[in-house]
């Protein structure tokens, strides 16, 4: 039972170190940058981290392990309490796209937390399509797109961005 405790708990402290610490895109909230998805037995939350926020933490997990002036980067927690997260693989199951009608998939996935239970860590983009256009730069909305995850066929967390 202890055990149990612990691990949630480490994860809640990450998580709020995370989105305490990192700074929003202009005019947005840290709040504003967190999206959650709660189904099929697993809650999905990320933080769409700026590269403001990933420049400015460097206490933070995945300072130093990313380039945030050439990636788009989120920091993902999975949690259940039945079935096995460990095989889910964020490669093969996730996209990010934008209003525009561009997409790619990704590049890294930085574990921090590889547990059966819970799970958390980067989920690291390009920042440009295989065009080389930049996904975020005219786009009024970025798209994370996870498959196949706890048996939900799609989820889609959405973030409105700032006008450039």
């Amino acid at each position: 039972m202890r055990r149990m405790l612990v691990r949630p708990l480490a994860t809640v402290v990450l998580f709020g170190v995370l989105t305490g610490l990192s700074r929003p895109a202009s005019g947005q909230a840290p709040a504003q940058m967190v999206r959650t998805d709660t189904g099929g037995g697993v809650t999905l939350r990320a933080v769409y981290l700026t590269a403001t926020a990933l420049k400015g933490n460097p206490r933070g997990p995945l300072y130093g392990k990313v380039d945030p002036d050439r990636t788009i980067v989120f920091f993902i927690t999975l949690d259940t309490h039945a079935g096995d997260l460990s095989a889910y693989d964020f490669l093969k199951n996730a996209v990010l796209r934008n209003d525009r009608g561009q997409q790619v998939g990704p590049q890294q996935w930085i574990a921090t937390t590889d547990g059966a239970h819970h799970r958390a860590g980067g989920l690291v983009f390009p920042r440009a399509d295989p065009a080389g256009r930049a996904l975020d730069a005219e786009a009024k909305v970025l798209e994370l797109v996870i498959r196949s995850l706890g048996g939900v066929p799609e989820r889609i967390l959405r973030w409105s961005l700032p006008p450039p």
